[in-house]
């Protein structure tokens, strides 16, 4: 069994309502998982062995890299002398597009949008502030620029 849940040192896990991946090599092994997950107030999911490093490396994106994307804002918001707290409405709310809406069509901001010049200038303040950033950045961009093209393509 495999909770969908970060567990951290700084926090107590909370698995109520979460997602858990569930296995077993035989259907007693995986009834077993099954009510441990309903017991600890999970919902289980079936993950075949086959599938498990990618279910792994889903959990691993969505929880790490969330966060690495996170602090390289909150870096960068720093240069200009703005808290991460003031961006926590629009995490949220991001986060509630995504759930409710999927990654396609949650999308907002001037790469979608094709508005070069700004993204220009996003990337020009990057590189003089946070250079350091800056190769994970232009690789975002490219993402999110590949992502609404998917998305505008499906439309």
């Amino acid at each position: 069994m495999h909770p969908l849940m970060t567990i951290t040192n700084a926090t107590p896990a909370r698995f109520a309502g979460c997602a858990a991946a569930i296995a077993g090599t035989t259907e007693r092994a995986l009834g077993v998982s099954r009510k441990l997950a309903l017991l600890l107030g999970m919902r289980p999911i079936t993950v075949s062995e086959g599938d498990r490093a990618a279910y792994h490396a889903a959990a691993s994106v969505a929880a790490n890299f969330v966060v690495t994307v996170l602090g390289m804002a909150e870096d960068v918001a720093a240069t200009a002398g703005v808290a991460r707290e003031a961006f926590l409405p629009l995490v949220e709310a991001a986060v509630q597009n995504w759930g409710q809406f999927g990654s396609r069509q949650s999308l907002t901001g001037p790469i979608v949008r094709g508005d070069k010049v700004t993204v220009a200038r996003q990337h020009s303040a990057i590189g003089q502030r946070c250079p350091q950033l800056l190769g994970l950045f232009d690789a975002l961009v490219e993402a999110t620029r590949d992502l609404g093209c998917t998305s505008s393509a499906q439309k």
